[in-house]
């Protein structure tokens, strides 16, 4: 019944279904046209002829037919497969976001995601469905030539098992190490070529890139080997294949032709059971590729699993608490300008209390944070100031939810790790310093945020973070496309498209990391005052590491750098107090 419910699985079974009977099909044309062949020669009258020829039409044409409906269903089917898969994989990746991913390099990465899921869904397409289309193929011709002489059919489904065994094995075993090299390689690959590429004016400047492109060419090399080996052990199962498909025609001309001069067999049926065996080696002979893309898809399966089972660094809980925002006062824009954000309703900012909190990275033997007190007040705007290194980005990752932590961290009064981490992103909004733009306009970028968005919401949150100026000069406006990783625009555009984004999506938390990173100094206070008067009314939390100007936030908690080795019952050594805004 769980089969019948799911809709890959039935159009899997139908495209297996409909592979078969194209490949009957051609068993059928074969045989009916060497037995058409075999009796012309006989010249009877023409109307002893009609039923073959008309057999010869139709098997002719419903194999083209029902060969198109396979592919039609089968790739229908696969490709919904890999759209699953592939979101599957996206999603658990959104979870280890972004303390889990660093463990895989991008590029290495990038070709899970890619080539590995493609990998997984060809086990269906070119493993499975080829298997079970070879064997229906193989019983209907082994019955048929039984059928017409024993002998024969004895001979053809031992050659057929024979080439059905020896020929993937002997490509499996002999590309094993091949393939698990393929995929490795693959991986290897793609991250030279996007270190190569991102970095090559570094490269240039430096005179290292002769040296990053032969390392890139080195990594391609070695992937064509492995290409090539599995290229060619799968030609040696092949032929395998072939030579058990000589013998099976040998065989049957051995059997067939005593047998016709006995009389035991009709001399016209001698080119059918010597045309049977070509058409049902037909699916046989790709077994040995089908085996190989099964040990393919295996190899890409151990990979996406290693995504997939990978541990959480902070799991959701067993039964989260629902976060329902209080219905009171809510955020505005100043000067009586419409609200960015109208829908959902106006609601009350929520309170952040942390106490004695400790992070720690996966994989880091210290905390990042260790013992750091705050309160922050429903729409109150607090500057997290000090060096790199002293955990402000540490701090904003456990607000988001990425993180475990260790002490008191209350959401609205609640306990943060009482919520799904879902919940907690849609209330609590992050601008990072290092946000991505995508190689896309300017108003698809910025409706990342709010899909919904009209143009004039897209050009008020641009005006409040400050690039008035810099859109209406944009020679297509919110159309203007932006590049490949926002080549189109600086660092303190990016920024500031970033800032607007965060404005757009209207969270009642707002984490602004570095804010005013990339910007001189008069732009820089411009753009942070503007992004004070946005957010009045929001709980916003600005992390920096140099003075902000006076009445852009409420109050400043200044951090020291990491502690080398803190200890669970130390006193709080990372806060050193409150200081007054500027």
């Amino acid at each position: 019944m769980s089969l019948l419910r799911n809709p890959i699985a039935l159009r899997l079974g139908l495209g297996a279904t409909l592979g078969a009977l194209a490949q009957l099909s051609a068993l059928a044309l074969l045989a009916v046209s060497g037995y058409l062949i075999s009796r012309a020669w006989e010249q009877p009258p023409i109307l002893y002829l009609m039923a073959a020829i008309t057999s010869v039409r139709l098997f002719g044409i419903s194999r083209g037919v029902l060969r198109y409906a396979e592919r039609l269903v089968s790739h229908d089917a696969a490709f919904r497969g890999l759209e699953r898969l592939r979101t599957a994989v996206w999603r658990k990746l959104v979870r280890l976001a972004p303390a889990g991913v660093p463990v895989w390099r991008s590029g290495d990465l990038q070709a899970r995601l890619i080539d590995d899921v493609d990998g997984v869904g060809d086990r269906w397409l070119r493993g499975a469905l080829p298997l079970a289309s070879a064997v229906i193929v193989a019983v209907g011709a082994v019955v048929l030539q039984t059928a017409l002489l024993p002998a024969a059919g004895l001979i053809l489904a031992a050659c057929l098992l024979a080439a059905a065994l020896a020929g993937p094995a002997l490509a499996t075993w002999t590309s094993r190490y091949a393939v698990r090299a393929t995929t490795n390689a693959r991986g290897d690959l793609t991250e030279g070529v996007r270190a190569l590429l991102h970095g090559r004016e570094e490269l240039v400047a430096a005179g290292t890139d002769a040296a990053a492109l032969e390392r890139v060419l080195e990594g391609d090399d070695r992937l064509r080997r492995a290409h090539a080996r599995i290229a060619w052990t799968a030609g040696l199962g092949e032929a395998a294949g072939l030579l058990a498909l000589a013998a099976a025609l040998t065989g049957a001309l051995a059997a067939g032709i005593p047998a016709v001069a006995s009389g035991r067999l009709d001399g016209v049926l001698l080119a059918v059971i010597a045309l049977v065996p070509l058409a049902a080696f037909e699916p046989v002979l790709a077994l040995p590729a089908a085996a190989q893309q099964t040990a393919v898809a295996k190899a890409c399966g151990r990979r996406l699993l290693e995504i997939t089972q990978a541990p959480e660094p902070r799991p959701d809980p067993a039964e989260p608490t629902e976060y329902e925002p209080n219905p009171l006062g809510g955020p505005h824009l100043a000067g009586g300008e419409k609200k960015l954000l109208s829908a959902g309703g106006e609601k009350r900012a929520p309170s952040i209390e942390i106490k004695r909190l400790s992070v720690t990275w996966p994989g880091a033997e210290a905390p990042a944070l260790h013992g750091f007190d705050l309160t922050v007040q429903p729409g109150e705007r607090v500057a997290v100031m000090g060096p790199s290194g002293s955990g402000k980005s540490t701090l904003a990752a456990a607000l988001m939810g990425f993180l475990p932590y260790e002490g008191t961290l209350r959401f609205g009064g609640v306990d943060l790790a009482e919520y799904d981490g879902d919940d907690i992103r849609r209330t609590v909004g992050l601008c990072s310093q290092d946000a991505h733009v995508f190689d896309t306009t300017l108003a698809e970028n910025l409706r990342l945020a709010r899909p919904t968005a009209a143009d004039e919401d897209l050009a008020r949150a641009l005006r409040w973070a400050g690039l008035r100026d810099w859109l209406e000069a944009l020679p297509d406006g919110l159309q203007t496309r932006l590049g490949e990783h926002g080549r189109a625009v600086s660092g303190g555009e990016r920024g500031r498209i970033a800032l607007a984004r965060c404005l757009l999506a209207d969270r009642e938390v707002l984490i602004l990391d570095e804010p005013d990173a990339h910007l001189d100094a008069a732009t820089a206070e411009r753009v942070l005052r503007t992004a004070a008067a946005a957010l009045e009314g929001k709980t916003t939390i600005v992390i920096t590491h140099r003075p902000l100007p006076a009445g852009v936030v409420d109050r400043v908690v200044q951090l020291r750098g990491p502690v080398p080795t803190p200890r669970r019952d130390a006193p709080n050594n990372r806060l050193l107090g409150v200081a007054p805004p500027g």
